[in-house]
């Protein structure tokens, strides 16, 4: 069996394995449940992070990244349970980021001034701090408006159209890759990415993403007016697109810490980092395009 036979069989097994966690999930169809599953895919993503930061010795202020990341998720949830509206969930979570931005910065200006740290150092553990709980715990966390807003099949469908992206163009890169392209997709933060593969991800990604939106959205506001059709037809390639991005984000990521993967949990993926790092682009990305277009016609 070969390296790449051996990878491919092991996401596999993990993707149906999560995938029937999801379907568990559904199959409750408690909102309660939803908001659990993402509480703890954040709790585990934080937890990696700590990890990995404390292994590389990096000065990211890691208690505060456990502490914030852990207690923002189960917040929400409380929040979700005492039935608070989308919006008063939506001022929530930015009055939380702008709270630990806040915290962020002035742990790091004590440490300077009482512990030593020089400017350079209390810059860049500032950063990481603030990077640790923003990506991809807190844009993962826009999943929650999903529940409130009673559109927990758009999430569900916005995830599956996500991780078809990554999936294909694995597929397809294995198929293909290099054949026709001589020239990498991303040669320095992910090397393995190529061009046949991207385009090839594309095109079956948009094909899959049709019938599944038939499928499972019913015309709603929340799908910006439009049919589900429509709506696939419109949304699907700048989807795809943010999702590349937000695996790029994650490879940068790994990259800059020097780690092959965030965790061992997903044998063939690696850890919950490396499953919600594009979902966390393209549902905060959608949430906010809802959160916006009303203001935009006032």
């Amino acid at each position: 069996m070969t390296p790449k036979t051996k990878t491919f069989l092991e996401r596999t097994l993990s993707t149906v394995i999560l995938l029937g966690i999801l379907g568990g999930t559904i199959a409750w169809n408690e909102p309660i449940g939803y908001a659990l599953l993402i509480t703890l895919l954040c709790l585990l993503t934080t937890w990696e992070w700590f990890r990995m930061l404390a292994e590389k010795k990096q000065q990211a202020d890691r208690p505060l990244i456990l502490l914030g990341g852990w207690l923002y998720p189960l917040l929400l949830t409380a929040g979700m349970c005492g039935k608070l509206s989308s919006s008063t969930l939506l001022s929530f979570m930015v009055t939380y980021l702008v709270a630990f931005t806040l915290l962020a910065f002035i742990r790091q200006l004590f440490r300077m001034d009482y512990g030593g740290r020089d400017g350079a150092t209390a810059l860049s553990g500032t950063a990481q701090t603030l990077l640790a709980f923003v990506y991809p715990v807190w844009l993962m966390s826009f999943a929650f408006l999903g529940i409130t807003m009673d559109e927990i099949y758009l999430v569900l469908w916005l995830v599956l159209v996500t991780k078809m992206s990554d999936i294909w163009a694995y597929v397809s890169g294995i198929l293909m890759g290099g054949k026709f392209i001589s020239r990498k997709f991303s040669p320095t933060v992910s090397p393995k990415k190529t061009w046949e593969g991207i385009l090839g991800s594309f095109i079956i990604t948009n094909l899959c993403a049709y019938p599944l939106a038939i499928w499972l959205l019913p015309g709603s506001e929340a799908l910006l007016g439009l049919s589900p059709a429509v709506f696939s037809l419109s949304i699907t390639p700048v989807l795809f697109v943010l999702a590349v991005w937000g695996d790029l984000a994650g490879s940068m990521i790994k990259r800059g810490l020097a780690v092959k993967d965030s965790g061992s949990l997903l044998p063939g993926i690696g850890g919950i980092f490396d499953l919600i790092d594009s979902p966390s682009f393209t549902l905060s990305f959608y949430f906010c395009l809802l959160a916006i277009i009303p203001l935009a016609s006032l």
